[in-house]
């Protein structure tokens, strides 16, 4: 068995350096997996909704004001959790909000 010196003025057996090299790898496949894995997740999502666009049984004019209403719901939405998240924030840390009236 050979032994290399390390850095540090150790020995490393041929065991441990591959050891070392081969998780190295394991973390660089699984970062490359999860980014492909990504990528066709979005890829999908909009060819999906490119689909569900072009075979709507309603009009042009009906599509863009679902799409829209659904847009405002969302923000609406995001917007009341946020509030209501800092809210319970502020009440866990003890401070006091004055609410703005106008």
């Amino acid at each position: 068995m050979s032994h290399t010196k390390t850095e540090m003025g150790g020995v490393m057996n041929e065991y441990q350096r591959y050891e070392d090299h081969s998780l190295r790898e394991d973390e660089d496949s699984n970062k490359t997996n999860v980014g492909r894995a990504i990528t066709f997740l979005l890829i999908g999502m909009g060819v999906g909704a490119a689909a569900a666009l072009l075979f709507t049984p309603m009009s042009g004019r009906d599509v863009r004001d679902a799409i829209g209403n659904g847009c405002r719901r969302a923000v609406d939405g995001i917007t009341e959790q946020t509030r209501n998240l800092r809210d319970r924030g502020s009440n866990l840390l003890g401070f006091n909000r004055r609410k703005h009236i106008g």
